[in-house]
Protein backbone atom coordinates (compact mmCIF):
# COMPACT_ATOMS: atom_id res chain seq x y z
CA UNK A 1 0.00 0.00 0.00
CA UNK A 2 1.12 3.36 -0.61
CA UNK A 3 1.15 6.45 1.56
CA UNK A 4 1.31 9.65 0.47
CA UNK A 5 2.95 12.21 3.11
CA UNK A 6 2.20 16.53 2.85
CA UNK A 7 4.81 17.63 5.14
CA UNK A 8 4.35 21.73 6.04
CA UNK A 9 7.10 23.42 7.79
CA UNK A 10 4.75 24.88 10.89
CA UNK A 11 5.70 28.15 12.60
CA UNK A 12 7.09 27.75 15.76
CA UNK A 13 4.62 29.91 18.35
CA UNK A 14 2.44 27.90 16.28
CA UNK A 15 4.00 24.09 16.98
CA UNK A 16 4.56 25.06 20.16
CA UNK A 17 0.90 26.33 21.15
CA UNK A 18 -0.78 23.26 19.22
CA UNK A 19 1.61 20.58 20.65
CA UNK A 20 -0.48 18.02 22.24
CA UNK A 21 -3.63 19.23 19.75
CA UNK A 22 -2.52 18.44 16.23
CA UNK A 23 -5.60 17.05 15.41
CA UNK A 24 -7.10 20.66 14.91
CA UNK A 25 -4.12 21.69 12.46
CA UNK A 26 -5.16 17.80 10.84
CA UNK A 27 -8.33 18.62 9.98
CA UNK A 28 -7.46 22.34 8.63
CA UNK A 29 -5.24 20.69 6.36
CA UNK A 30 -7.54 17.94 5.31
CA UNK A 31 -10.55 20.69 4.72
CA UNK A 32 -7.91 22.82 2.39
CA UNK A 33 -6.76 19.68 0.46
CA UNK A 34 -9.61 17.26 0.24
CA UNK A 35 -12.62 19.89 -0.46
CA UNK A 36 -13.04 20.81 -4.14
CA UNK A 37 -11.02 23.64 -5.75
CA UNK A 38 -14.51 25.84 -6.03
CA UNK A 39 -15.63 25.27 -1.59
CA UNK A 40 -11.85 25.66 -0.96
CA UNK A 41 -12.00 28.36 1.42
CA UNK A 42 -9.97 31.35 0.85
CA UNK A 43 -9.90 31.90 4.64
CA UNK A 44 -8.02 28.35 4.94
CA UNK A 45 -5.88 29.31 2.23
CA UNK A 46 -4.77 32.50 4.52
CA UNK A 47 -4.36 30.51 7.50
CA UNK A 48 -2.48 28.32 5.99
CA UNK A 49 -0.07 30.58 4.63
CA UNK A 50 0.03 31.80 7.93
CA UNK A 51 0.38 29.18 10.30
CA UNK A 52 3.43 27.95 7.65
CA UNK A 53 6.59 29.18 6.76
CA UNK A 54 8.50 28.38 3.01
CA UNK A 55 10.46 25.08 2.42
CA UNK A 56 13.77 25.98 2.53
CA UNK A 57 14.91 24.22 0.14
CA UNK A 58 18.50 25.10 -0.50
CA UNK A 59 19.19 24.11 3.18
CA UNK A 60 17.11 20.95 2.48
CA UNK A 61 19.32 19.78 -0.49
CA UNK A 62 22.52 20.33 1.47
CA UNK A 63 21.29 17.90 4.44
CA UNK A 64 20.04 15.61 1.50
CA UNK A 65 23.51 15.75 0.08
CA UNK A 66 25.17 15.23 3.42
CA UNK A 67 23.00 12.15 4.61
CA UNK A 68 21.91 10.31 1.67
CA UNK A 69 25.35 9.26 -0.33
CA UNK A 70 24.08 5.98 -0.88
CA UNK A 71 23.98 4.09 -4.26
CA UNK A 72 20.06 3.68 -4.08
CA UNK A 73 19.13 7.35 -3.95
CA UNK A 74 18.96 9.55 -6.99
CA UNK A 75 17.99 13.15 -7.34
CA UNK A 76 16.46 15.31 -10.48
CA UNK A 77 15.64 18.88 -9.42
CA UNK A 78 13.60 19.20 -6.26
CA UNK A 79 12.56 15.53 -6.64
CA UNK A 80 14.57 12.78 -4.54
CA UNK A 81 14.12 8.57 -4.80
CA UNK A 82 14.99 6.33 -2.58
CA UNK A 83 15.04 2.40 -3.49
CA UNK A 84 15.11 0.03 0.05
CA UNK A 85 14.80 -3.96 -0.39
CA UNK A 86 11.43 -4.16 -0.84
CA UNK A 87 10.25 -0.71 -1.55
CA UNK A 88 10.81 3.22 -2.60
CA UNK A 89 9.95 6.67 -1.50
CA UNK A 90 9.69 9.65 -2.93
CA UNK A 91 10.32 13.44 -1.67
CA UNK A 92 9.37 16.02 -3.80
CA UNK A 93 9.97 19.85 -2.56
CA UNK A 94 7.27 22.71 -3.27
CA UNK A 95 7.11 25.64 -2.30
CA UNK A 96 5.06 25.53 0.83
CA UNK A 97 5.65 21.64 1.60
CA UNK A 98 7.10 18.54 0.66
CA UNK A 99 5.60 15.47 -0.73
CA UNK A 100 6.33 11.92 -0.13
CA UNK A 101 5.07 9.12 -1.43
CA UNK A 102 6.30 5.63 -0.14
CA UNK A 103 6.03 1.62 -0.78
CA UNK A 104 6.99 -1.12 1.23
CA UNK A 105 8.30 -0.97 4.53
CA UNK A 106 7.94 2.30 6.82
CA UNK A 107 12.07 2.51 6.32
CA UNK A 108 11.57 3.97 3.07
CA UNK A 109 9.83 7.38 4.16
CA UNK A 110 11.94 7.39 7.34
CA UNK A 111 15.10 8.25 5.88
CA UNK A 112 14.10 11.08 4.59
CA UNK A 113 11.73 11.92 7.90
CA UNK A 114 15.51 11.78 9.97
CA UNK A 115 16.92 14.68 6.96
CA UNK A 116 13.84 16.85 8.23
CA UNK A 117 13.70 16.30 11.62
CA UNK A 118 17.53 17.79 11.38
CA UNK A 119 16.71 20.91 9.70
CA UNK A 120 13.54 21.97 12.39
CA UNK A 121 11.46 20.61 14.91
CA UNK A 122 8.43 22.13 13.59
CA UNK A 123 7.87 19.86 10.63
CA UNK A 124 4.22 18.41 10.91
CA UNK A 125 3.25 15.43 8.19
CA UNK A 126 0.28 14.10 7.66
CA UNK A 127 -1.13 11.33 5.54
CA UNK A 128 -4.49 11.91 4.55
CA UNK A 129 -5.48 8.54 3.38
CA UNK A 130 -4.73 6.95 6.36
CA UNK A 131 -5.56 9.89 8.78
CA UNK A 132 -1.95 9.51 10.62
CA UNK A 133 -0.41 12.99 11.04
CA UNK A 134 2.48 13.97 13.72
CA UNK A 135 5.37 16.06 14.08
CA UNK A 136 8.50 14.93 13.30
CA UNK A 137 10.31 15.93 15.81
CA UNK A 138 7.95 16.14 18.98
CA UNK A 139 7.84 20.14 19.67
CA UNK A 140 8.68 20.82 23.39
CA UNK A 141 6.15 23.06 25.44
CA UNK A 142 7.99 26.10 26.80
CA UNK A 143 7.73 27.08 30.33
CA UNK A 144 7.39 30.72 30.70
CA UNK A 145 7.64 30.74 34.38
Amino acid sequence: MERHYYTYLIEEEFASHYFGRESVMFKLFYDYHWTSPDQKSQLAAKQIEFITKPIPAAHIHKRMKMNLCREDYTQVDYVYRLIVPKGSASFIIKDRHIEILAKGPFDAETVFFEVLRKVSPCFLAMDFNMKRYGWLNPVKERNFV
